[in-house]
């Protein structure tokens, strides 16, 4: 009985209802109430809480406003649309927003005050009691937030959160601003409609600002979930606010040669060996990498290995490409374009080829040319002087 008795008593304090009926589900009449009936507000500023009246399945009327009880020396005053108001119409089943404005004596800096206020309708009473503490200063109080507290995407994405700094004190303060952070990660603040880099920012009493914290990767972050922290901090107030950054990786291959000179010299059907080197510069493993080759017609390419499983994001391999140039390919530079091929990435590389005749050819011309040489010589000794 006690315990049902109790329920019942804190909640008509905080709605202030005066009830017709005989059941809380089923009930009917006036409420008065406010989301905040005891708090602490600072000194020498009147004080605004906001009043809502509401229609339980009574007829619609005009509820009268009164502060029945207001504390020595303080002013009461009702205020609806910014203006005074007395009285309010609810309809049946609806509410109606007022809210009362408490100014208190100039000389009163401390202490603890009572107000009761009422609303009154045609046979139902509802009444709310108020109490007020009043300090000097209200103790510094910081709230951090961000709308998105979770980004995702690549090592060279700019990470941007868009944070909001309140301060709930009652004076204006210096922020200041900190971030931990995984190691190589850069963190930055800048404010609001501002690219330059801060590491504090004032905040006016009770005022909001917007704060932007950008993170900078290190070009080697491999994929994952990293988590981080950003801070405020100001006299006796701190808040931390814990932020999730998801790097979403992708492989990034580049090919080439070991000492990066690509070009070369070959022989007709005889085969050449090129040194290749893959490499995966990206922040994910590229897997079962294809290497083939766009080579002349009738050329023939072979690699060793043809096919790598797995490249783990900044590793690489070594690859031989054997060239073998066509039987009828005459002397002369040819493009040779080696490619590797994964899922998620790719690479190429043109190889220019200095294709050679050979060496026995050329003794072959020699001799040739020397023996036309000889004919011609003889022919001329024989023949001039007749």
């Amino acid at each position: 009985m006690r315990t049902t008795a109790a329920k019942l008593a804190l909640a008509a304090l905080v709605f202030g209802v005066s009830c017709a009926g005989t059941a809380w589900g089923k009930f009917s009449g006036l409420s008065l109430s406010t989301p905040y009936p005891d708090q602490t507000v600072q000194a020498g500023e009147p004080v605004v809480i906001a009043l809502t009246v509401h229609n339980y399945d009574l007829p619609p009327q005009v509820v009268a406003l009164e502060a029945q009880q207001v504390a020595r020396g303080w002013r009461a005053q009702f205020e609806g649309d910014a203006r005074t108001v007395h009285a309010v119409f609810v309809a049946p089943g609806r509410s109606q927003s007022v809210s009362v404005h408490l100014t208190p004596p100039a000389d009163v800096t401390s202490g603890t005050f009572r107000f009761l206020l009422r609303a009154q309708g045609s046979g139902e009473t509802a009444q709310l009691p108020i109490t007020l503490h009043l300090a000097k200063t209200l103790p510094d109080w910081l709230a951090l937030r961000a709308d998105l507290p979770t980004l995702q995407g690549s090592p060279s994405t700019d990470f941007s959160y868009d944070l909001k700094l309140r301060n709930r004190s009652g004076r204006d303060v210096m922020v200041n601003l900190s971030a931990d952070a995984p190691q190589g990660f850069e963190v930055n603040f800048s404010p609001e409609f501002g690219s330059e880099n801060v590491t504090a920012v004032p905040v006016k009493a009770g005022a909001t600002k917007s704060v932007t914290a950008k993170v900078s990767l290190p070009d080697r972050a491999p994929a994952g979930t990293y988590p981080l922290k950003v801070a405020a901090a100001a006299g006796g107030a701190r808040a931390e606010l814990p932020l999730t950054l998801v790097v979403s990786g992708r492989p990034r291959l580049s090919l080439g040669t070991p000492d990066e000179v690509l070009s070369g010299t070959a022989y007709v059907e005889h085969p050449s060996t090129v040194a290749l080197l893959l490499r995966n510069t990206g922040s994910a493993p590229a897997r079962s990498v294809a290497l083939s080759a766009d080579s002349p017609s009738h050329w023939r390419v072979k690699f060793e290995p043809q096919r790598i499983p797995a490249l783990g994001p900044h590793q690489s391999e070594r690859v031989s490409a054997t060239i073998t140039p066509a039987e009828r390919s005459l002397a002369g530079d040819y493009m040779v374009t080696f490619d590797a091929n994964s899922a998620d990435a790719s690479a190429h590389a043109n190889y220019r080829v200095t294709v050679l005749t050979s060496t026995l050819w050329g003794v072959v011309g020699i001799a040739l040319a020397a023996v036309a040489i000889l004919v011609v010589g003889f022919a001329v000794m024989r023949f001039g002087r007749r």
